[in-house]
């Protein structure tokens, strides 16, 4: 079974989640049109892209444990094709439609939050 055309939207989510960066989830989770959906996606993969490009980095969540959660290793042509398609669909959807699948992301994000962090936990220095 391969991954969904949004699965590496929701790893992105779900890793920022986990470094306890709720800000993503929560536009998204209150995005009410095209332009907030894209805007949050945008600031989402930035800020992954911020922590993460050219590197597989241990990013910390928990100072005081020295905790962190690795980066997720999701290609940047995987992202923006997720991206494309998210954007051609939610082009041709309706107000209802747009503000369901804004709030689908953000819950499944979420919800992946503990497994991201179990799966992917390190140790900072």
């Amino acid at each position: 079974m391969g991954i969904s055309m949004y699965e590496h939207i929701i790893q992105v989510l779900s890793f920022l989640g986990a470094i306890g960066d709720y800000s993503y989830l929560d536009r998204l989770g209150n995005a009410i049109d095209e332009i907030s959906v894209l805007e949050a996606l945008r600031d989402a993969i930035r800020a992954y892209y911020t922590n993460c490009l050219g590197k597989r980095a241990c990013v910390e969540y928990d100072r005081e444990n020295k905790l962190g959660v690795l980066c997720p290793e999701i290609k940047s042509e995987e992202l923006e094709q997720a991206v494309s398609q998210i954007t051609a669909k939610i082009s041709k959807a309706s107000r209802v439609e747009i503000i369901k699948m804004s709030r689908e992301f953000a819950l499944k994000a979420y919800a992946k939050i503990p497994e991201t962090r179990k799966r992917l936990e390190c140790k900072t220095e």
